[in-house]
């Protein structure tokens, strides 16, 4: 019997539904499997990634928790049982406060350094490039009212005290200071001798000549530095003292020092400065400066020494300085005068004499100025205020005899005239020439003139 054609096509759909049916049972297994494996393997690594984030906040809430507790302080050394083990969130904590307290040092301490390299060619002499220094500074200002400030001096930039490669290594500066306020700051350590301005500022950058005066070498012997103790200061008149001193500053510096020794000679004071470690004599020398500021361009300082090169005689210093500005115009100076106690004294079994009188100054003139069809050059282009500076000095020493040759006074002068060229207010490039006398001992430079030039750079 024949099978109608409407029952012939439903048989085949349900054979078809049927065979569908069985395909997608079995077609996972033959074309799915590697990609569903894939996804079970991302599965489970998110979810150990999400357990891991878990146990790191947890971790996170625990060295909260643990800061907290102990109020930002290293744990007891009670608390930790061993020296060898220390607990991890411990070691964490320790960690941390590595951390801060290294970023509160970098915040606290800023180092500078400056460098100097001078040429020199005086008559019958050789010429010669000089690696004068390098100087390092830095300065710590743990918060407002503490300080520590230090200076190396890494002269001609050898560590060597002979040979050929020449040089030193020195402290010029190392000190604390804790402020009371701004009129009363104690300060300890080895610090600049306030005996006059020109050494509290006699860094080779913030100078307009290169060579140093002769009786800031010879008469005040900078760079004169000490181990001592006392306080520095500022403070302003106001109306207390009237209406004419209302807009006077002052400022001060004052120390106990050890002080300068017997090495003293015709040829100045410069190997009689203190040592930082020990004192020939139980005395202890006072030594201070005074400055005042009537108006806010001119500034006059004075300065006294007093105390004993040996066991009972005395030397006694007064300096007087002075900075005035005037638009362009600026006028600096400085004299000293040192006074000591006898011209001889018995040390063991040798006698020692010693000059009875050393003094000396200078006298500075600066014009500073520029040219505006300079910008565009190499000289102006990107330079904010460049500058050029013309300066011409006069100064002298006078150190009385001490008996070893000859007899009479050492007497030096030298006229200067120079000019320098700062593209910025730290950077000098200078270029002097000296005319140079002598009488009796040669000091400095006797009477060879010649030229020195430069190159000085803070950064």
């Amino acid at each position: 019997m024949a099978i109608p054609i409407n029952e012939v096509f439903m048989r085949k759909k349900a054979l078809f539904v049927c065979l569908s049916f069985w395909i997608l049972e079995l077609f996972p297994s033959l074309s799915f499997a590697d990609e569903i494996s894939q996804l079970k393997a991302q599965m489970k690594t998110l979810q150990n990634q999400v357990q891991a984030q878990a146990e790191e906040i947890e971790k996170l809430k625990g060295l909260v928790s643990l800061k907290e507790e102990h109020k930002f302080k290293r744990p007891a050394v009670e608390e930790v049982e061993t020296v060898d083990v220390i607990a991890s969130d411990d070691m964490e904590f320790v960690l941390y406060q590595q951390e801060v307290f290294n970023q509160k040092l970098v915040q606290m301490i800023q180092f500078d350094i400056y460098a100097t390299l001078e040429f020199e060619n005086f008559q019958r002499t050789d010429s010669v490039f000089d690696a004068r220094n390098i100087e390092l500074l830095g300065e710590a200002q743990f918060n407002e009212r503490l300080k520590g400030f230090v200076e190396i001096e890494f002269e001609r930039t050898a560590i060597t005290s002979s040979g050929r490669r020449q040089g030193e290594v020195e402290v010029e500066q190392g000190w604390v200071e804790y402020a009371i306020n701004d009129a009363f700051k104690p300060r300890a350590g080895v610090v600049l001798v306030p005996f006059g301005k020109f050494n509290l500022e006699h860094f080779d950058p913030f100078r307009d000549l290169v060579d140093r005066p002769i009786a800031m070498r010879r008469v005040v012997p900078v760079t004169w530095a000490e181990a001592g103790a006392g306080f520095t200061g500022f403070a302003s008149s106001g109306e207390n003292l009237g209406e004419f001193f209302k807009d006077w500053e002052i400022n001060y510096q004052f120390f106990f020092v050890n002080g300068l020794t017997n090495e003293i000679s015709d040829k100045g004071l410069r190997s009689a400065r203190g040592s930082f470690g020990s004192d020939n004599n139980n005395n202890k020398a006072f030594v201070g400066r005074l400055g005042v500021q009537p108006l806010s361009n001119l500034e006059v300082g004075v300065s006294g020494y007093f105390g004993e090169y040996d066991k009972k005689r005395e030397i006694n210093g007064l300096d007087v300085d002075l900075d005035l500005t005037v638009g362009p115009f600026e006028v600096i100076g400085e004299w000293a005068l040192f006074d000591l106690d006898g011209g001889g004294f018995q040390d063991d079994e040798d006698t020692l004499v010693v000059a009875d009188r050393l003094r000396g100054g200078y006298i500075q003139a600066n014009y500073h100025f520029w040219f505006d069809f300079l910008d565009e050059t190499f000289l102006g282009r990107s330079f904010e205020n460049p500058v050029f500076t013309a300066i011409f000095r006069y100064g002298r020493a006078l150190i009385d005899d001490d008996g070893d040759a000859g007899g009479g006074t050492n007497k030096e002068e030298r006229y200067t005239i120079g000019m320098n060229y700062r593209p910025v207010e730290t950077w000098a490039i200078k270029l002097e020439y000296q005319i140079n006398s002598t009488d009796n001992e040669v000091l400095e430079n006797g009477d060879r003139n010649g030229f020195v030039a430069s190159v000085s750079a803070a950064f």
